[in-house]
């Protein structure tokens, strides 16, 4: 699945020109020096000086002071440089910028070229988003849940430590919190939660399995307190594939009708299905299904062998199977509804099956159209694995980690948000400082020439391997090491080869 880059193709030699002339721009000492100055809090103003800043370049504001003024300036200059060598215009940017969310999430970009330069692949000043695992406590019991869900835990914060811990993720520049869990929609302060993360100016998002929002009422009092973003779990078009993975009867239809509920509410809907082998063949009739239905994301997760899903290890795809649906997901994309995967292999297959008609970024999060065929090697700096560097995630007890799906080990814990600061978590823990290196990684995901869009999923390498280096077994490059997994593993041992750390010596071997 490997795609051979051109580097004889013009654009290919503006785009690296132009990337560099902005490297020098932003990594200019002078530059550097006094973005990490907007980085301080400003009284006057009640805000990061950064973003009141841009506040006031973009024209939201008159009421700046003198210093955020001044630096006001050399941010449009920035963001001017920028917007005319990605081939936008002013108008263009002005109106993406008219959503507070974006303008966190350009003030994260600045604040990560202040912090961090501009590097490959980037990293942001601070996570775009947060997964906040709010509780353990769930109305399902799925077979394959990474967070072993089932009742409340005796450690789960307080209603004030959540709101300290959101207000904490505001001031250093998280874009989005989405609550998950367990159920998040069953937490008793939930709505008080979205609320708040509302009104301190980060996008509200939650995942769901749908269950207690089936009622029309019920939904429409998340979206009032400032929902915006809500995820859906449904895994099969067959209700009785839903509900076996669910073990809930009557799962599917409740969660079918709490994608009407909020598609008719008006929020972005998405959609995610964790694909296996359980439901592989139902995909496509999902596809039209979900289409029908005015869904915005249709989201395909890999299936991760943590948690419950310890379990049940023979339900993942083989990575001929994998390659194969994402190929499907690509040709079925349009404008209607993007279907997209938490697989990074969905980079490299966007790439090498995309023509000048596509015209899209290849991420295997997501594929924003461009109208500047420069535009295609941006995916070299934001696309990949985004564990640690895009996003982290939050346990019910204020443990960090960098996604969800990694298990809850000391090895990949990264802090806990009551014991560590947050914003030095995210600077400097060694576990992030790995995931953003690249040219670390082991096996074929090292040397892969999809290695800055892809690198493989961390959280599937880790649970496998117990290592967040290795290779991800996946991909069809890596087609050995999923061999020699489907033939040696069990789930009698794979605690134990997990915790040991025999199976990289063992695949080394052969």
């Amino acid at each position: 699945m490997t795609h051979n880059r051109s580097n004889g193709d013009s654009n290919d030699v503006d785009m690296s020109n132009m990337i560099g002339m902005f490297r020098k721009i932003a990594d200019n000492p002078l530059s550097k020096y006094l973005l990490k100055k907007s980085l301080n809090y400003c009284e006057k103003d009640e805000a990061v000086k950064l973003e009141s800043a841009l506040n006031y370049y973009l024209g939201k504001t008159d009421n700046a002071c003198y210093e955020c003024k001044i630096l006001s300036k050399i941010v449009g200059f920035i963001i001017k440089r920028g917007i005319s060598g990605f081939g936008a215009s002013e108008e263009e940017f002005n109106q993406v910028m008219d959503d507070d969310y974006w303008i966190r999430g350009l003030s994260s970009v600045l604040k990560g070229i202040a912090l961090f330069g501009v590097t490959k692949p980037f990293v942001p000043g601070a996570p775009f988003q947060v997964v906040w695992n709010i509780t353990k406590a769930c109305n399902m019991r799925c077979i394959h849940c990474y967070e072993s869900a089932s009742t409340r835990q005796n450690d789960e914060l307080s209603k004030n430590q959540v709101i300290n811990g959101l207000d904490q993720m505001a001031h250093v520049g998280v874009a989005s919190v989405a609550f998950s869990g367990g159920e998040p929609s069953i937490h008793p302060n939930i709505l008080d939660f979205i609320k708040h993360v509302d009104d301190i100016g980060m996008c509200a998002a939650m995942a769901t399995n749908g269950y207690t929002l089936s009622d029309e009422y019920k939904a429409e009092k998340f979206v009032n307190e400032g929902l915006e973003f809500i995820q859906i779990s449904l895994d099969g078009i067959n209700p009785q594939t839903h509900d076996s993975f669910r073990m809930v009867d009557g799962a599917w239809n409740n969660a079918v009708e709490t994608i009407k509920n909020f598609v008719d509410l008006g929020i972005f809907v998405e959609v995610a299905t964790t694909v296996t082998e359980h439901n592989l063949d139902e995909i496509p009739e999902m596809i039209d299904f979900l289409r029908d239905l005015g869904v915005n994301w249709f989201m395909l997760y890999n299936f991760i062998p943590t948690g419950n899903g310890n379990e049940v290890l023979d339900i993942d795809l083989a990575p001929e199977d994998r390659l194969n649906l994402l190929k499907t997901a690509y040709k079925e994309n349009n404008n209607d509804m993007q279907i997209l995967s938490t697989a990074p292999q969905y980079a490299p297959v966007a790439e090498s099956m995309s023509s000048n008609e596509d015209n899209m970024i290849p991420t295997h999060f997501y594929n924003p159209e461009y109208t500047n065929p420069m535009l295609m090697q941006l995916a070299e700096f934001i696309g990949g694995c985004g564990a640690g560097r895009f996003y982290m995630s939050i346990e019910p007890n204020g443990d960090l980690y960098p996604c969800v799906f990694f298990p809850h080990e000391d090895d990949v814990k990264a802090g806990n948000l009551l014991e560590n600061d947050f914003e030095d978590v995210w600077l400097k823990n060694n576990v992030l400082k790995e995931l953003r290196d690249k040219t670390i990684l082991k096996g074929y995901c090292r040397e892969c020439d999809s290695r800055n869009i892809c690198g493989g999923c961390r959280a599937r390498a880790y649970n496998y391997f117990d290592d967040i280096l290795a290779p991800d077994p996946g991909c069809t490059n890596n087609q050995k090491d999923w061999d020699y997994l489907k033939k040696n593993l069990s789930k009698e041992n794979f605690s134990r080869t997990h915790n040991d750390n025999l199976i990289l010596d063992l695949i080394d071997k052969n």
